[in-house]
């Protein structure tokens, strides 16, 4: 039998042009085995109700045509179910897929998806806000939310903001419950982490694994400019964790209070939530079409 796939395409994802990318489906995808929907999404809104709608129409699979933000508006509603996530990564970080070894190649991410080999990976929620790689509070969470209003995509324009915020940037203070463990700190940023990385190879928990059972909480206490060159080296050699001004913790469940409703960084997307983050891993929750082997 066929499987029935829906492909939901985001036009303005990681900056590209997305014009011929239905015409790459069509040319790469297995029809004999395939029946495919194409789909090209005006909005986020849309994306989810398209995600939505596919899981109660009983599709085999959900492919996600763009980045991290376009992953966390399909994935949640395929947590569960017998519903896989298909991906051709096109965003601007592309971490989830990068921990995934999903091809970048247009033909070969297709190719992945006619395979229709998958596994289990991890997911996780925030105050009831599903998500499958990162949040961010801090820094990180601040430079989302001024990503989010950019005119122009990519990670030049993310470099450029970062670069302009980070001095005028002071830590937080911020009490975590970890296990029942309470920690007072004061911190440049916090992640808490179902895969690894950012995205482009920035691995702020380098021992982060989506199938462990367990998030990977990074605390940055400070970051000053004498400091950058050689976290950014760590950040990028799979160290950081190694760094004197980082905690790192392991965790099924966390909660994290700071001094007021803020922005946080989900799967890079900004979304406002209050003082009080309750945040746990739900473990197996979701099937992800891999390469195989």
């Amino acid at each position: 039998m066929k499987k029935r796939i829906r492909f939901i395409i985001n036009p303005l994802s990681g900056g590209r042009n997305k014009s011929t990318l239905p015409a790459a489906i069509k040319k790469n995808l297995d029809h004999v085995a395939i029946d495919a929907e194409i789909v090209v999404s005006e909005n986020a809104q849309q994306t989810t109700d398209l995600a939505r709608e596919a899981v109660s129409r009983k599709f085999d699979a959900v492919v996600a045509c763009g980045g991290d933000g376009t992953i966390n508006n399909i994935a949640p509603f395929l947590v569960n179910t017998t519903v896989a996530l298909g991906i051709i990564p096109l965003g601007s970080g592309n971490g989830f897929s990068r921990e995934l070894k999903i091809p970048f190649k247009v033909s070969e991410a297709i190719e992945t998806i006619n395979q229709f080999f998958f596994k289990t990976a991890d997911t996780a929620e925030i105050n009831g806000l599903p998500f499958v790689n990162i949040i961010g509070v801090g820094f990180d969470a601040h430079i989302a939310g001024l990503f989010e209003g950019s005119v122009k995509r990519g990670l030049k324009t993310y470099t450029k903001m970062i670069i302009k915020e980070f001095g005028a940037y002071k830590p937080e203070n911020y009490k975590l419950i970890i296990e029942g463990q309470t920690i007072e700190t004061r911190a440049f940023l916090i992640a808490v982490n179902n895969g690894a990385q950012f995205g482009n190879n920035a691995r702020i928990s380098p021992l982060a694994d989506m199938q462990d059972g367990l998030l990977n909480v990074t605390i940055i206490k400070e970051c000053r400019w004498v400091d950058v060159p050689f976290m950014a080296i760590r950040l990028f050699n799979g160290t950081l964790h190694k760094h004197a001004q980082t905690e790192t913790y392991t965790a099924r469940s966390l909660e994290i209070l700071r001094s007021g409703e803020k922005v946080v960084n989900v799967d890079g997307e900004p979304v406002n939530l209050n003082h009080h983050l309750r945040i746990k891993v739900l473990p197996g929750s979701l099937k992800v079409i891999v390469p195989f082997g």
